[in-house]
């Protein structure tokens, strides 16, 4: 006999959203029928009352966090949610925790949008939208950093302008006629050698307070750090790469106080600590193992920087007659078995249709759009009614125009599905494009192990879904 898949729902509901067809009674009823026309079992009821799915720190939503952490325990075959959207509303949590999933072997339904990953082949392509969407998503995000390059070429600040500065006439940043007074007091105090703490303090008792997307707070030892060490008070901007570029804008501070300012703060700097490095992953990392010894294969770069694979064991001083060979070898034999990998049509649709489905990004930035766009409304009735002045008026309309400027909006969605649809059509494409974190996040979708003898891939063995 047969053994009936285990499923269990997941619902939320945030503080405002307890109304007819998003209550918990009502996603549970829907799941009660789902599970009864399927003839699966329930295993648990998971109910997550006045939480929102905006946060990107999962303990902030416990019975979620239970939720997966019984499914990779093994508890339970199917999580079902009522729409994916109850799930997560962060595109990042979304393809962390379908990839967990994936790795767990547990399906996943969405009641509302017809999304059914619960059979073999379903969870799968749940496992393929982890890795092939986040792969879209970071090529996508090439294009928005050619349009800050392009800024930075022009000597344009990219982000939001840092306290005491205001855009000027063209853009060109410029001091603020009202904060710039605390910009130098911050600087002149951290000459005579107060601390980060007291230069807060100093500047939190003239009431001066933090600018940018989480402005209006009081100063701390942060926020003041990256004031006297941030370089674009004089002239310069970065260069989104770990440096600086001379920048449109002059100097903001003077020249001579921001350098007194550096030096004093490196005589006192004690010696740092060393820096661990984070192991570089590459694209079989974890999955290549010897035919001779079944030991794992480890690889590193050699003096030229090229990644090599050789067999643990050897370095181990244990008895192995394989040879080491470059990478890269290995990656163009599994190329050609990627370019004959297909993906079935139906099964393209689901992923394309779960990636469509996913607009939280979308919306968040339209609904902060419109929230600025409000305020902007505001400020303008208070300026109407007298309640403010000019220049505070004038000073608030600029930060909030400039906060606008730089909402970037996801991308068209039948540009990113067509742009997805060719990936899944040709995996030897997304193979070729991609990075080597993400090859062997695409990797660890068909395989649990590569095995080579030499030069030689000998075997792939798939996951269990695929075999």
């Amino acid at each position: 006999m047969e053994q009936k898949l285990r499923a269990a729902l997941y619902a939320r509901v945030s503080t405002q959203e307890q109304v007819d067809g998003y209550s918990l009674k009502a996603q549970e009823r829907a799941f009660r029928a789902l599970t009864e026309s399927k003839g699966w079992d329930v295993y648990q009821v998971y109910l997550e009352e006045g939480q929102s799915a905006h946060v990107d720190n999962v303990n902030k939503r416990p019975v979620f966090k239970q939720a997966i952490d019984d499914a990779l325990a093994g508890k339970y075959d199917v999580l079902v949610v009522h729409k994916i959207d109850r799930f997560s509303r962060r595109r990042r949590i979304t393809d962390e925790y379908f990839e967990k999933l994936h790795k767990a072997g547990v399906g996943f339904l969405s009641i509302t949008e017809q999304m059914d990953f619960s059979t073999p082949m379903g969870t799968f392509a749940l496992g393929m939208f982890g890795g092939m969407a986040q792969l879209y998503s970071e090529n996508l995000g090439e294009e928005t950093k050619k349009g800050l390059a392009e800024r930075r070429a022009q000597g344009l600040y990219c982000g939001s302008l840092p306290f005491g500065v205001v855009k000027g006439e063209e853009g060109v940043p410029e001091p603020h006629p009202k904060t710039h007074r605390g910009l130098v007091m911050a600087f002149e105090a951290a000459a005579k050698g107060k601390s980060n703490r007291q230069v807060a303090q100093t500047m939190n008792g003239h009431g001066f307070r933090t600018v940018g997307t989480r402005g209006g707070g009081p100063f701390t030892n942060f926020t003041v750090r990256g004031i006297l060490s941030n370089r674009f008070y004089i002239g310069e901007i970065p260069d989104g790469k770990g440096g600086w570029l001379p920048g449109k804008h002059g100097p903001i501070i003077d020249l001579s106080l921001f350098h007194q300012v550096q030096e004093l703060r490196a005589s006192k700097r004690r010696r740092p600590l060393p820096i661990r490095r984070r192991a570089t992953t590459y694209s079989l990392s974890s999955l290549i193992q010897c035919v001779h010894c079944e030991g794992p294969m480890w690889i590193h770069r050699d003096n030229v920087g090229r990644p090599r694979i050789y067999c643990s064991s050897q370095k181990q001083g244990l008895k192995c007659q394989s040879k080491a060979t470059y990478l890269d070898v290995y990656e163009g034999q599994l190329f050609k078995y990627m370019k004959e990998f297909v993906v079935p049509e139906d099964y393209q649709e689901r992923v394309l249709a779960l990636y469509s489905s996913l607009s939280a990004q979308r919306r968040e930035a339209q609904s902060t759009k419109v929230r600025l766009i409000g305020r902007l409304d505001r400020l303008k009735k208070l300026y109407e009614w007298d309640d403010i002045s000019e220049a505070e008026y004038l000073t608030e309309s600029r930060d909030i125009k400039q906060q606008l400027e730089f909402i970037v909006e996801p991308e068209e969605d039948e540009e990113v599905l067509d742009r997805l649809r060719a990936f899944l059509t040709d995996i030897g494409l997304a193979w070729e494009r991609a990075t080597q974190e993400q090859r062997n996040r695409l990797a660890h979708q068909l395989f649990e192990t590569i095995w080579v003898r030499d030069r030689q891939v000998v075997s792939v063995r798939p996951r269990a879904e695929l075999r």
